[in-house]
C-alpha cells in the first residue's frame, strides 16, 4: 500500500477551485474602515481645521464693479443695417456682429498691454502688490484681479478686486476712462487718415482743373462735380477729427464697496474634509494590505523552515546493533559478554 503523506503545513486542504481565491464582501470593506475609523476621522478634522485657519488668516478683499454699453448711435446703425438686409441677410449680419461686435473690441482693448501698463503706473502697483519684481508680474497680478465679461446684449462688465476698497473702485473707473481714451485715439487716427486721403485727392483734382482749357467739356464737368464732393467730404473729415465726444456710455460707475468678497471658508473646509476622508480610507486599505502581505510572508517562512528536533527513523533492514551504535551505545550481547 502506498504510504500516506501527511499535510505538515498545518493548513486546511484546498480544492482546485479554492486555491488563491478570497471571497470579500461589503462587510469586509466596512470592517476595514471601522478598524481605522479614528485615523480617518482625525485626518478629516485636521484637514478641515487647517483649511479654515488658513482662510481666516487671509486678508479681506473687496470688489468694485462698473458697467458700460456702446454708444446708442452705433447700436442704432447696427440694427438699421441688419433690418435693411431682411430675413436671411439679417441673421447672417447678426452672426457677423456677434463674432466681432463692439463689446468684443472693448474687451480686447481693456485687456491690452497698453491699458495694463497705464493702470500699473497710475496706481504704482509694482510697489502696492507684494512679491512683484518687474512689470510683467505686475501685469499678471492685475489681470488676475480683474474680471471683464460681456453679455449677449453687448454690455461690458468690469470688476476689480483689491485689498483696498477705495483703490478697487478707482481702478475700475480708470479702466473705463482708459477705454474711452483709447477709443478716441483710434477714432481720431481713422479720421486723420481719411482727411489726409481726401486732401490728396483734392489736390489731384485741383491740378486737373487747372488745365481745364485743354479738357473736353464732359470730363471737365465730371472733375468739377468731383471737386465739390471732395471739398464737402474733407470738411466733414475735419469735423470728425475734431470731435471729442465720449465713445462709450457708462451705465454703472464703480463705487467703493462696503462689504468684502466672501472667502468661501465653509465650502473650502468641507471640501478639504471630504478629500481627507477619502484619502484616509485609501490609507486604511493600504495599511491592511501591507499587514496582510507581511502575515503571508511570515506564515510561508514558518512552514518551509526545516525541523531540527525530529528523531531519526532507521531505514528498514538496518539491524538493532547498528541503531544502537548510531546512538553511541554498545549492543546488548556485547554488554552481557563483558559482564
Amino acid at each position: 500500500m502506498a504510504p500516506q503523506h501527511e499535510n505538515q503545513s498545518g493548513l486546511p486542504p484546498q480544492g482546485p477551485g479554492q486555491v488563491g481565491v478570497e471571497e470579500i464582501d461589503l462587510f469586509d470593506y466596512l470592517l476595514v474602515v471601522w478598524r481605522h475609523r479614528w485615523m480617518i476621522v482625525l485626518l478629516s478634522f485636521v484637514a478641515m481645521g487647517a483649511t479654515v485657519g488658513v482662510m481666516l488668516l487671509q486678508p479681506r478683499r473687496y470688489q468694485a464693479n462698473a458697467t458700460i454699453v456702446p454708444p446708442m448711435q452705433m447700436l442704432q446703425k447696427q440694427s438699421t443695417m441688419a433690418g435693411a438686409l431682411g430675413g436671411l441677410g439679417s441673421s447672417m449680419f447678426r452672426n457677423i456682429l456677434d463674432s466681432g461686435s463692439i463689446a468684443s473690441i472693448y474687451v480686447e482693448i481693456l485687456t491690452s498691454r497698453e491699458v495694463y501698463d497705464t493702470i500699473v503706473d497710475q496706481f504704482d502697483l509694482m510697489n502696492a502688490y507684494e512679491n512683484v519684481e518687474n512689470r510683467t508680474k505686475a501685469r499678471r497680478r492685475l489681470a488676475g484681479n480683474t474680471s471683464i465679461k460681456t453679455t449677449n446684449e453687448g454690455v461690458v462688465k468690469v470688476a476689480v478686486t483689491d485689498r483696498d476698497p477705495n483703490r478697487a473702485a478707482a481702478m475700475a473707473n480708470a479702466y473705463i476712462a482708459e477705454l474711452d481714451r483709447q477709443n478716441k485715439r483710434i477714432s481720431t487716427g481713422e479720421a486723420t487718415s481719411k482727411r489726409i486721403f481726401l486732401e490728396g485727392r483734392l489736390k489731384e483734382v485741383e491740378t486737373r482743373l487747372s488745365r481745364i482749357d485743354s479738357t473736353p467739356a464732359h470730363e471737365a464737368q465730371i472733375q468739377e462735380m468731383l471737386y465739390e464732393l471732395l471739398v464737402r467730404e474733407t470738411e466733414l473729415a475735419k469735423i470728425e477729427e475734431a470731435k471729442s465726444m465720449p465713445t462709450l456710455q457708462v451705465l454703472d460707475e464703480a463705487v467703493v464697496p462696503e462689504l468684502p468678497v466672501a472667502r468661501g471658508t465653509v465650502t473650502k473646509g468641507v471640501l478639504a474634509g471630504t478629500v481627507a476622508f477619502v484619502f484616509g480610507i485609501f490609507l486604511a486599505f493600504l495599511r491592511e494590505y501591507v499587514a496582510a502581505v507581511k502575515g503571508r510572508s511570515a506564515a510561508t517562512t514558518h512552514v518551509t523552515q526545516p525541523e531540527t528536533n525530529v528523531h531519526r527513523v532507521a531505514p528498514q533492514g538496518e539491524s538493532a546493533p547498528n541503531r544502537a551504535h548510531s546512538k553511541g551505545r554498545r549492543p546488548v550481547a556485547e554488554v552481557g559478554s563483558n559482564a
